[in-house]
């Protein structure tokens, strides 16, 4: 996962006060605040910026298709084998993914936009936490992906089908949450978010 770096959040920060202060003085309408489009488009980010981070670890949990097909050992006919190997895999996806499900839980106060604060300096502070969280959740489904490619090895010809069906499904799904709750998402368990 990419976080964005201390000198690239001081570098906006910096803009941000720039621009700012030249449009106080009537430096010729630049920045957000200095014409009426300007204004138009900050209204149109700040309103835009989610007022909490909607997408639980839970909905992100339920797109590992892994843990999918040991939740549908019954309609795949698993065998104990199968059903142990796959098991392991969701455990170590588990631990896998653990750090980026803390920095997504890290970053759900920093998304909330605070009261009484600047509303551009909100509008970017928020942005720059909602795509650590993309890029997070990203990561972790790319991590998905890839595994998944090695559970569908150890299915048979028999059980393939049907697991397709399911994951197809569960895709559908996963892409419609993340779009519903961040704003983006593509791709069967993968990496996109």
């Amino acid at each position: 996962m990419t976080r964005p770096s201390l000198a690239a959040i001081a570098s906006v920060f910096f803009l941000c006060v720039a621009t700012n202060a030249s449009a106080q003085r009537g430096g010729g309408g630049g920045g957000f605040g200095g014409s009426s489009s300007g204004k138009a488009a900050m209204r149109e980010i700040v309103s835009g910026s989610p007022v909490g981070l909607r997408l639980s670890n839970r909905d992100v949990e339920n797109m590992n298709p892994v843990k999918l097909l040991v939740d549908k050992r019954k309609d795949l006919k698993l065998t104990d084998a199968q059903q142990t190997a796959l098991q392991a895999m969701v455990e170590t996806l588990k631990q896998t993914n653990e750090p980026h499900f803390a920095a997504i839980d890290s970053l759900r106060s920093e998304i909330r936009p605070r009261a009484g604060a600047d509303a551009e300096m909100e509008a970017i502070r928020t942005q720059i936490a909602r795509e650590t969280v993309v890029g997070a959740v990203r990561v972790i489904r790319g991590n998905y992906s890839a595994t998944l490619k090695d559970a569908l090895a150890l299915l048979d010809e028999g059980q393939k089908p049907k697991a397709d069906e399911l994951l197809a499904k569960q895709s559908t799904d996963s892409d419609k949450t993340v779009q519903e709750k961040l704003g983006g998402g593509r791709g069967r368990g993968g990496a996109g978010a």
